[in-house]
């Protein structure tokens, strides 16, 4: 084997090179004319010693600073390892590597294999896979799916992300609730509905604290304020029911104005009033800002139906559908689609009775 110039850190590529260069060079010419494989491949030659020293020094730190990002990742996995071994009754793995997680609210399953493939090539990685979402009582043969995100930080080791997404999942009743878990808030209630559940309680106690709302599990129903002394009621006991049953009451009003029996079969099926929470999130900002919302943020059909019963909400939308350049056939859905048939022969009912009250 030839021999290098001493001094130098012989490593991987360096030693490929030289003796790739080596049948072409004696070992006497190596080392008498201080040349290497990398001096060959660049052009140095004796005279370039502080330009060979300096890239000497940068191939050292960079080869610590990949050194320093495979010992975090061994520290993270020993993490992961002892959260593992803590809690052996919550967390188990599965004949096929999947990793089961019993949380308060529900069991999940995800798979664990597909993580470790994405640490084998980190140029695939674009997202957590989604996890199954299965009812507390087993696992199902047809559970629902999420796609769960944490927070993290470009510093944060791969383990430690795969620790503190278990951590979340285990904790999951304090964690299902947060703004950014949406995906995981959909599963859950799509996997229990509203009837009594384990997501019962922690549910009732945030619907009470940031919509003043009340569960009614005898009549099947949730109210909560909206805006500008409205309230809002949910109905969910019907099980045949396309959606809920959305009711309001004004301000000094004793009784409930129904809006929809079945308000996914008679909206337009706009993503405001989708899932449990959506619908709530919405109705509870309700009337208020509909007078300066766009077509884009919420149902056609929901904002006309409100309008005939509140005023201020005529006036805002007359000269849209005033204009003479108005053509309701130009309404979108949510999902960049035109109004079928149906919805568009509702909207342009409304529009003409939202001229009529507002000319009266």
């Amino acid at each position: 084997m030839p021999r290098l110039k001493a001094g130098l850190v012989l490593n991987g590529f360096e030693f490929f090179i030289s003796t790739q260069t080596s049948y072409n060079l004696g070992a006497g010419d190596v080392e008498n004319n201080g040349w290497n494989g990398l001096e060959m491949l660049f052009g140095c030659d004796e005279d370039d010693d502080e330009v060979l020293t300096e890239q000497e020094h940068r191939r050292l730190e960079l080869h610590a600073g990949m050194m320093t990002q495979v010992e975090a990742v061994r520290r993270s996995a020993t993490l992961v390892e002892n959260i593992l071994s803590q809690n052996k009754e919550r967390l188990q793995i599965d004949d096929e590597g999947r990793l089961v997680i019993v949380g308060q609210l529900a069991l999940y399953r995800m798979d664990i294999n597909a993580f470790l493939q994405k640490m084998v090539n980190p140029f695939s990685y674009h997202s957590f896979d989604a996890i199954e979402v299965h009812p507390k009582a087993k696992l199902v043969k047809s559970p629902k799916h999420a796609c769960v995100q944490v927070q993290q930080s470009s510093q944060m080791p791969a383990f430690d992300f795969l620790g503190g997404y278990i951590l979340g999942l285990m904790n999951d009743e304090h964690t299902w609730l947060d703004g950014t878990m949406d995906p995981l808030r959909v599963a859950l209630m799509d996997t229990y509905g509203l009837a009594k559940s384990p997501l019962t309680d922690s549910l009732a106690v945030h619907l009470e604290s940031r919509f003043g709302g009340i569960f009614d599990h005898v009549k099947g129903t949730v109210t909560f304020h909206g805006t500008n002394g409205w309230r809002w009621r949910l109905g969910f006991n019907k099980p045949l029911a396309e959606g809920y049953k959305i009711e309001y009451q004004k301000p000094r009003q004793s009784w409930w104005t129904t809006l929809f029996e079945e308000h996914r079969k008679e909206s337009a099926g706009h993503h405001a009033l989708g899932s449990f929470m959506m619908t709530v999130e919405h109705l509870s900002a309700c009337p208020a800002m509909l007078k300066d919302c766009s077509s884009w943020e919420t149902d056609p059909i929901f904002i006309r139906k409100v309008a005939l019963d509140y005023p201020p909400l005529r006036r805002a939308l007359l000269p849209e559908i005033d204009d003479e350049t108005y053509d309701p056939g130009e309404i979108h859905t949510y999902y960049d689609e035109p109004l079928n048939d149906r919805n568009l022969t509702i909207v342009t009912t409304l529009d003409h009775q939202i001229r009529d009250l507002a000319t009266a």
